[in-house]
């Protein structure tokens, strides 16, 4: 029995899934039993590798009957309603390199804390993460400098993009060559729009910020994965609002927030919540400077929200 093909989903909507195997691009639906095998989490998604039967070759029809392991994944946490503690893991997008987190300096305002969000979901998930601040004409150089200097004095990589002026794209060009990268971040903050700019010619809905609320409008409904001309992948998801992360802990929050999950180390009990115990050597770097006093706000936040999640 010849072996089944196996291929990556491009795109995913309603249960329909359009699959890359080779040169071609199938339409696939998938069994009942794959859709069924996750049970509380996305069963198929977009950068997913799948196992499919050919259904009708001329038609370029298929039928989904394996999802392969994922090397990684961008998830999130949804609520059916405000009292549900549990809720479902959305997988946004699978097998992806490095999350791309964009950012607006304004319109809609900067949310430093929605940074640390993704980037907490990148360490779970084992994406490389990329923080890219765009719209940066609006904004001027010294309100800007002090988030840059936060993040990179962490390690992480920060580009500074005008998706209108076309500042910083050739940089993020550069930094996406070859990789499988997933574009997120708030509703309007231009992710569309820097897509427009790495891939002349593909159709992207852009919608502005709404003037009266400060909010972006949801311009993409659905993620789908792009090819780039130089070589690489993007996947162009949609914005959000919130960001609920999935099965986070007290200790993920701790691991991933690595400026403190270093200074941790010297803090003289070894379960310290890093509030009110003497000898806290994380409190005692934010009195000194060496831990932004901010980052250490949604660290507390991200924490407690975590412990909440797991009180039951």
């Amino acid at each position: 029995m010849a072996e089944l093909p196996t291929g990556k989903v491009l795109r995913s909507i309603r249960g329909h899934f359009w699959v890359a195997a080779g040169n071609e691009i199938y339409h696939c639906l998938a069994r009942d039993s794959v859709m069924k095998a996750s049970k509380g989490s996305t069963p198929i998604t977009v950068g997913d590798d799948v196992r499919f039967e050919l259904v009708d070759e001329a038609e370029g029809e298929g039928i989904i009957v394996e999802v392969l392991p994922r090397r990684t994944k961008l998830s999130r946490k949804v609520q059916t309603s405000p009292s549900e503690k549990s809720g479902y893991e959305d997988v946004v997008a699978a097998n992806v390199d490095q999350l791309v987190i964009v950012a607006s300096v304004r319109q809609p305002p900067l949310r430093p804390g929605l940074i640390d969000r993704y980037l907490v979901a990148a360490g779970k998930g084992g994406l490389d993460p990329l923080i890219c601040l765009n719209k940066i004409d609006l904004a001027r150089s010294e309100e800007v400098e002090p988030i840059v200097e936060i993040y990179r004095s962490l390690g992480y990589p920060v580009i500074l993009t005008s998706a209108r002026s076309g500042q910083g794209v050739d940089e993020l060009r550069h930094h996406l060559r070859d990789k499988i990268s997933v574009f997120a971040g708030h509703s309007g903050v231009g992710k569309s729009t820097l897509l427009k700019q790495l891939c002349p010619g593909i159709e992207v809905k852009v919608a502005e910020v709404n003037p009266k609320t400060g909010r972006g409008r949801h311009t993409t409904t659905t993620a789908q994965l792009v090819p780039l001309p130089e070589g690489g992948y993007v996947i162009d998801t949609p914005g959000i609002r919130q960001f609920g992360l999935w099965d986070l802990t007290p200790e993920d929050v701790q691991a991933y927030f690595v400026e403190i999950a270093e200074t941790a180390r010297e803090c003289r009990f070894r379960d310290c919540s890093h509030t009110v115990e003497p000898g806290c050597a994380v409190r005692q770097a934010v009195q000194q400077g060496r831990i932004h006093p901010q980052r250490w706000e949604h660290f507390l936040k991200l924490r407690e929200e975590a412990k909440q999640a797991h009180t039951f």
